[in-house]
């Protein structure tokens, strides 16, 4: 029979929150930038000559927006899984778990932190990427705008 690590609810209470947290600030910059797209139309169509060079402003950012939290979360998942491969353990002694969780130890536990580091590079692949596709609108759009 395996051994559970037991939820904590505190730990419990605080993902809640921040997810509930992370929604609300994501509805908002939504609607702020709903709000105010009309503005940042004009403002990058406002001087022809600096359109080309607003639009790339705005598109790297965009880039970054997307590509920051991707490259962040990879390298908090790598992290996290070459913890778990020292360990072999999982979840990690001490770590405060949401939900009841079965303790993997052993080679199950390596495998699940070889998993962690694949995803953290799929992840980070996926922000590289990003960035190229985005660089790759940016010199199709500059033929169009300039």
């Amino acid at each position: 029979m395996t051994e559970v690590q037991r939820a904590d609810s505190a730990a419990r209470r605080k993902a809640i929150t921040i997810v509930i947290i992370s929604a609300i600030v994501g509805f908002l910059l939504i609607v702020v930038f709903g709000t105010y797209r009309a503005q940042l139309y004009e403002w990058l169509l406002s001087f022809h000559g600096k359109s080309a060079h607003r639009l790339r402003i705005l598109i790297i950012l965009t880039a970054g927006f997307g590509a920051i939290p991707l490259a962040a979360f990879s390298v908090y998942l790598w992290s996290f899984g070459c913890k778990v491969s020292n360990y072999q353990r999982f979840p990690l002694p001490g770590q405060r778990v949401i939900r009841d969780t079965p303790i993997l130890e052993g080679q199950a536990a390596l495998t699940r932190g070889r998993v962690l580091k694949t995803v953290a590079v799929f992840l980070a692949v996926a922000g590289v990427m990003l960035c190229f596709v985005f660089w790759w609108l940016i010199s199709i759009l500059e033929e169009f705008v300039a």
